[in-house]
């Protein structure tokens, strides 16, 4: 089993959490689907790590890889050996992943890498 972590930015915002707080608050089918198939995609992610393969993960560039649950996509990379963050979400609109969601979540590791390097001090 891996640890699932979720990225907690320097004001205390965590926005993959967030996100499926504000889905599990809502009562309509769709938002109980998107619940379930992001928390099902995130078990897996728990369960086979990056081995799950696609259609669950799929490898975007560098240390970041991508939960695929239906039109969300949660990116994500590995943690300390025997986990995993949650560094960001958003919907997809494109075939092919935007630079810029990327590119935040990019930021968001680094800026989490240093965090916990210092509180490790």
């Amino acid at each position: 089993m891996y640890e699932i972590h979720f990225y907690r930015d320097k004001n205390g915002k965590e926005p993959v959490k967030e996100y499926i707080a504000k889905l599990a608050a809502k009562k309509d089918k769709d938002s109980r689907i998107k619940l379930n198939k992001i928390m099902d995609y995130v078990k897996t992610l728990s369960e086979y790590g990056t081995r799950a393969g696609e259609p669950y993960i799929k490898h975007i560039d560098g240390d970041i890889w991508e939960l695929r649950p239906l039109r969300d996509r949660i990116l994500f990379a590995a943690w300390d050996g025997n986990g995993f963050v949650l560094l960001h979400f958003f919907m997809k609109r494109t075939q092919k992943t935007p630079q810029k969601e990327i590119e935040r979540a990019k930021r968001n590791l680094a800026d989490y890498q240093g965090r916990k390097h210092h509180e490790n001090k």
